[in-house]
């Protein structure tokens, strides 16, 4: 009896002590594979880093654009012009001879010299205008009068470009009026004018400058008055139709307000 409970006693302490010591009903003798210690894995989280990238953008500024040239303004208040003129012009007397195949002309008159013009706007293109003429008579053949000087009066219309005129021109002669007569001997001839003219002209302008220009002009001049005798001839009486021309230069003394 005893004996009995002591292998009871063995076979459940064995059983106790050993859980794996039967499984199923297969006895396991030894267990020669060593239990591996359970090794924790720790996962340390790295936060990601965002790199922001500021990208500054700098304004350019639009360029900008060359002061644009001071314009000329249209239709200034007050201008002065000046420069070189020619004529006017006449025919002298005229003879030929056929025996001695030749012609003589006496008594001509070509004029060059020089006018100064004050032009002041009355409304817009419309403007008056004096003008002073002085002349030398540098005509070849027999000149009749040193020169002429004149002044006058006028009104006009000016465009950009372009410009016509009509003036009264009051003039005097200089120097001896007494001219050969051809073929003749000695200053038998003489040649008396008026003092009153009209000139009808037209020009082109070309502005260079702010406020300067240069004027091509020309018309015809009606006037003055010639009387011319020659001993034992009839007086010739006529109004004289010739020409005045000139290249100024005019300067825009006070230019038109800016708008």
């Amino acid at each position: 009896m005893a004996g009995m409970i002591s292998v009871m006693l063995l076979a459940a302490g064995a059983f106790v002590g050993e859980p794996r010591a039967f499984e199923g009903e297969r006895a396991v003798e030894s267990d020669t594979t060593a239990v591996e210690p359970v090794t924790a894995t720790t996962t340390t989280s790295t936060p990601a880093t965002t790199t922001t990238t500021t990208t500054t953008t700098t304004a350019t500024p639009a360029p900008t654009k060359d002061k644009a040239k001071p314009k000329r303004l249209p239709f200034p208040r007050l201008v002065i012009a000046g420069g070189l003129v020619l004529g006017p012009h006449t025919y002298g007397n005229e003879e030929c001879r056929s025996e001695e195949a030749r012609c003589e002309t006496h008594g001509t008159f070509f004029g060059v010299g020089a006018n100064v013009e004050l032009r002041a706007r009355i409304y817009k293109p419309l403007y008056i205008h004096l003008r002073s003429v002085v002349v030398g008579n540098a005509a070849p053949r027999d000149p009749v009068h040193r020169g002429l000087v004149g002044g006058g009066v006028g009104f006009g219309a000016y465009a950009r470009r372009f410009f016509g005129r009509a003036e009264y021109l009051l003039v005097d002669t200089l120097g001896n009026d007494r001219f050969s007569r051809p073929f003749g001997d000695g200053r038998g001839g003489r040649d008396q004018w008026g003092h009153h003219a009209g000139l009808f002209s037209f020009g082109a302008r070309f502005p260079f400058r702010q406020r300067l220009s240069a004027e091509l002009w020309g018309g015809l001049m009606v006037g003055p008055r010639s009387t011319r005798s020659i001993p034992d001839e009839d007086d010739d009486r006529r109004t004289l139709l010739t020409f005045l021309a000139g290249i100024n230069l005019a300067y825009d003394v006070i230019p038109a307000r800016a708008h």
